[in-house]
């Protein structure tokens, strides 16, 4: 087989895969999740952290830090923030606070749809049941009566 040949099979296999619409939701997943995130990252700093910084005194949780070596001045004498070491945990837990809040959304989301797919499987599961023969009409008693006189002679 030649390569010309190879780079179209590989062409043709891409676009089979591309055309499902498993890969479509998925870009759809990713695009959602994305939005989702901002979402959450603005919850956590906008609305959590400060309430978090009230009850602990006014501290603004972002700043919290452990400077391990502190920011010098340049030769102007204005202190450069850029030249400060330290371990922004405030920032750390806001980041795991945002982790947790989308982590517990999905599980929702996900227990949502499984519930949904546990009533469809029942339905499913479950046989339709045949509806009750009609009842015959007098007519039809009738005739069955003369039937067995019929027989019985």
């Amino acid at each position: 087989m030649s390569a010309p040949e190879k780079k179209k099979s590989f062409m043709g296999e891409f676009k089979t895969f591309i055309a499902r619409g498993n890969v479509m939701d998925m870009a759809v997943g990713v695009i959602i999740g994305g939005a989702f995130g901002k979402i959450s990252t603005s919850l956590v700093n906008d609305v959590i952290m400060p309430l978090i910084s009230v009850l602990t005194g006014g501290v603004d949780f972002s700043n919290w830090k452990i400077v391990l070596k502190a920011a010098v001045a340049g030769a102007d004498g204005v202190i450069d923030p850029a030249t400060e070491v330290a371990i922004k945990y405030g920032s750390f837990l806001a980041t795991i606070l945002d982790f947790l809040i989308i982590a517990f959304a999905v599980f929702l989301m996900i227990k949502t749809i499984n519930g949904f797919h546990g009533k469809l499987k029942k339905q499913e599961e479950t046989p339709a049941k045949e509806p009750a023969p009609p009842e015959p009409s007098n007519e039809e008693k009738l005739l069955t009566e003369i039937r067995d006189l019929l027989k019985e002679k």
